[in-house]
C-alpha cells in the first residue's frame, strides 16, 4: 500500500525537482527505514509539536497513514494534522481535514473534536463590531450544534464561554449599526437592530444600552407605555446602571425617589440573565 503512495510521491517530485532521483530515494528511505510503531510515531509527532517543529510532526503523521493505515492512530493522526494546520493558520486545510474525518468516521469518539476544531477556524477570525460578522455567526452556529448534538462533551465549558463572547460580539455589532441608523434619523432601521438584540442577545453586555435606546425611541414616538416597559426592564435588572439613569430622566411623570424605586413593578419587568465572562485568549485544545 505504502509503495503505491511512494510511487505517486515520486511522480510529483520528478515533475518539479531537478534532483528527482535523490529526492525519491530520500522519501523512500524515510518510510522503508522506519523502526517505530504507530503509537511511537504519534508520540513523536506530539513531541515535535511541543518543540514547534510542525513540518517534522506532519512527517511522522504521514508515516502513520502510509505504514499503518488501519491503525487507530491513523484516525487520531488525521485530526492531529488538522490541528497542526490550525496552528499554522491554514484554516481552509484545517476545515477540509476535519470535514473528511467527519465524513469517513461518523461514529468515532473524536468526532466532537473534529467539529470543535472546525468551529474554531471561524472563531479565531471574529472581528471588531464595525466589520462583517459572518465568521462570528458561523462559529456561533457550529458551537451551538456541538452543544446540542453532543451534550456533556469535554469541550462544553470552553464552548459556552466562547458562545458568550460571540453573543457579545454580535450584539455590539448590531448596536453599532442601530446607532448608525439613529444618527441618520432612520428610526425604523434602528428599531430593527435594537429589537434583534433584545430578542436574541438579551444576555449580552450591550443589553443595557439597547434597552435605553428602545425606551428613548418609543418616548420620542409618544409611545409612552412601550417606552416605560423597556425602562422598567432596565430598572429592574440594572438599577445602578448609567443607562437606567438616562432612561429614568425620559419618564417625566416619575417625580419622587420612592416612585423611582417602585414604579417599574406595575410593568411586570422581565428578569434578564447577563453573562459577562471574558476569555483571556483564543487558544484551542489539542486532541490527545
Amino acid at each position: 500500500m505504502y509503495k503505491l503512495i511512494l510511487s505517486i510521491t515520486a511522480i510529483i517530485f520528478i515533475s518539479c525537482s531537478p534532483n528527482d532521483t535523490t529526492v525519491f530515494n530520500l522519501e523512500q528511505n524515510l518510510y522503508e527505514s522506519n523502526k517505530f510503531e504507530d503509537y511511537e510515531l504519534f508520540e513523536r509527532a506530539n513531541k515535535y509539536i511541543s518543540l514547534n517543529q510542525l513540518d517534522l510532526a506532519l512527517v511522522e503523521i504521514d508515516k502513520i497513514n502510509v505504514l499503518y493505515p488501519s491503525s487507530t492512530y491513523s484516525n487520531k493522526g488525521m485530526l492531529l494534522a488538522a490541528y497542526i494546520n490550525f496552528l499554522e493558520e491554514d484554516y481552509e486545510k484545517t476545515r477540509a481535514i476535519a470535514e473528511n474525518f467527519k465524513k469517513y468516521y461518523p461514529g468515532n469518539k473524536d468526532i466532537v473534536y473534529a467539529n470543535y476544531l472546525d468551529a474554531m477556524t471561524y472563531y479565531v477570525l471574529i472581528k471588531k463590531p464595525n466589520y462583517s460578522q459572518k465568521n462570528a455567526k458561523d462559529a456561533l452556529n457550529k458551537f451551538n450544534f456541538i452543544l446540542n448534538a453532543y451534550p456533556g462533551n469535554v469541550y462544553e465549558i470552553d464552548i459556552i464561554t466562547k458562545i458568550n463572547i460571540l453573543d457579545n460580539t454580535l450584539a455590539a455589532s448590531k448596536l453599532s449599526t442601530a446607532k448608525f441608523y439613529m444618527n441618520k434619523e432612520n428610526v425604523n432601521g434602528a428599531l430593527i437592530y435594537l429589537k434583534d438584540i433584545y430578542e436574541n442577545h438579551s444576555s449580552s453586555l450591550s443589553i443595557e444600552e439597547t434597552l435605553y435606546h428602545l425606551s428613548k425611541i418609543y418616548n420620542s414616538l409618544s409611545e409612552i407605555e412601550i417606552s416605560k416597559s423597556y425602562a422598567a426592564i432596565l430598572a429592574y435588572n440594572f438599577p445602578d446602571s448609567i443607562w437606567y439613569e438616562k432612561s429614568y430622566n425620559l419618564i417625566n411623570d416619575i417625580q419622587t425617589n420612592q416612585d423611582k424605586e417602585n414604579w417599574y413593578n406595575k410593568y411586570n419587568p422581565i428578569k434578564l440573565f447577563i453573562n459577562n465572562q471574558i476569555e483571556d485568549d483564543l487558544k484551542v485544545k489539542k486532541i490527545n
